[in-house]
């Protein structure tokens, strides 16, 4: 491991190593030579610069964030991989509570353990949460080692030292964190309808055993439930399918104006039992193109478009079901909107329903995360828009949502212009 790499290192300095190890630190420790003179020899500086370059020596050499302290806990140096990955937050971490502890630990442990290793989790909230391990060891070093050839004594004094590797898990923790939140999350959404379904078996085949008409509306009850599970699975299948591509940019050429005639064909079915109205706008030119997979784009349209039209339409007993009207629209991104400087396409897709918390509107994407006291008649399983941002995120562009209480919803979507992409001219 990383951390033991760098306490072999530190034992190599009772071998003798670090005795003859010449190194910049000691010039900015205060022992730096007079600008008119020449440096002195190595054999002529002090015991305590010997010891600061020699430490830098070997501690910068080493491909870890690292830090080494004196025996009064005032740190001696920090490697370039910790100003590097840490930056300003070097001496946070090294205040820390749970650092100081740490150091606490090694000050209080019996000699018959002094070569464990000690740990500490160290988490940062300013000016970003991070979340970072910390490994820490305590070594004595024979005093006279550091010392020149012309200094050396019989003096068995000791330089303790502590050495400190830092690794930054922050993403590592979060994605861990996800993953337990996905697998209990995706159990509690197939436990729901599995015990629904496995109660109306058990009243089947017991109290309703001969009772046509709760036969006939159980099993109504139980199509729906099973249906409900098909969703869930057939979405976390096609969610683990586009997270495998993600990193992989797509090749093929989609044409926006097919891609919109596409959508129309495909969403047909879902209006024509509904009052709602769905409404694309023609393109200004219906041949222009964007570099990306159109079976997937078409399902983010599809996923927005059914969104609008469960969440969209109001469905309280005190006023009558609103006109609901779907606007599904594409033009070039205009420049200074907010979007990369590079040349785009917006695609947006509109509903004048009753529209979003703000609150709620940055967690959208998360898988299995539902606005809670909407107002659909059927509950979607939380996993069309957290496809919708993995189907983006692969083909380099931006997904946004803005919404009003009260005036509706916009999902906009920026897709980059590649050089081949341009507008094709028939």
């Amino acid at each position: 491991m990383m951390h033991a790499l760098a306490f072999a290192a530190g034992g190599a300095v009772a071998g003798g190593l670090l005795a003859s190890t010449l190194t910049v630190l000691a010039l900015r420790r205060g022992y730096e030579a007079p600008q008119e003179k020449q440096p002195e020899p190595a054999a002529f500086l002090p015991t305590k610069a010997r010891l600061l370059m020699a430490v830098e020596q070997v501690v910068s050499s080493l491909p870890a964030a690292s830090l080494v302290l004196d025996q009064d806990r005032r740190l001696l140096y920090a490697s370039p991989q910790a100003y590097q990955q840490f930056a300003e937050s070097v001496g946070s971490i090294e205040r820390h509570p749970a650092f100081q502890g740490a150091l606490d630990r090694l000050a209080t442990r019996s000699p018959s353990r002094g070569e464990e290793i000690e740990e500490a989790r160290i988490v940062l909230d300013v000016p970003l949460q991070r979340i970072v391990r910390g490994f820490f060891q305590k070594k004595a070093f024979p005093k006279n080692i550091f010392a020149s050839e012309e200094d050396k004594s019989e003096d068995r004094r000791s330089v303790l030292l502590t050495f400190v590797v830092l690794y930054d898990v922050t993403e590592a923790e979060i994605t861990e964190r996800k993953h337990a939140d996905f697998v209990a999350f995706a159990s509690h959404e197939l436990r729901t309808p599995l015990a629904a379904l496995m109660g109306f078996i058990e009243t089947l085949q017991g109290p309703a055993a001969d009772d046509p008409d709760a036969q006939k509306e159980f099993l109504g009850i139980m199509a729906a439930q099973g249906r409900r599970m098909q969703r869930l699975l057939d979405g976390l299948l096609y969610l683990s399918r586009v997270q495998m591509l993600e990193h992989q940019r797509p090749r093929g050429q989609i044409r926006l104006g097919e891609l919109c005639s596409r959508l129309q064909g495909e969403t047909g079915i879902l209006f024509r039992q509904s009052t709602a109205t769905l409404v694309v706008i023609p393109l200004d030119n219906p041949d222009l193109c964007v570099a990306g997979d159109e079976d997937q784009m078409l399902q983010v349209l599809i996923n927005l478009v059914e969104n609008a039209l469960k969440y969209g339409v109001c469905h309280s007993k005190d006023s009558p079901e609103a006109a609901l009207t779907i606007t599904v629209s594409c033009m070039m991104a205009p420049l200074g909107s907010g979007w990369p400087a590079g040349p785009g396409v917006v695609l947006s897709v509109a509903d004048n329903g009753p529209g979003i918390a703000a609150r709620h509107l940055p967690r959208l994407t998360e898988r299995f995360y539902r606005v809670p006291k909407t107002s659909a008649v059927v509950q979607g399983s939380g996993l069309g828009l957290a496809i919708v941002q993995h189907i983006i995120t692969r083909h380099g562009g931006r997904f946004v949502v803005d919404s009003t209480v009260g005036e509706g919803t916009t999902c906009k979507i920026w897709l980059p212009l590649g050089d081949a992409t341009a507008v094709i001219k028939t």
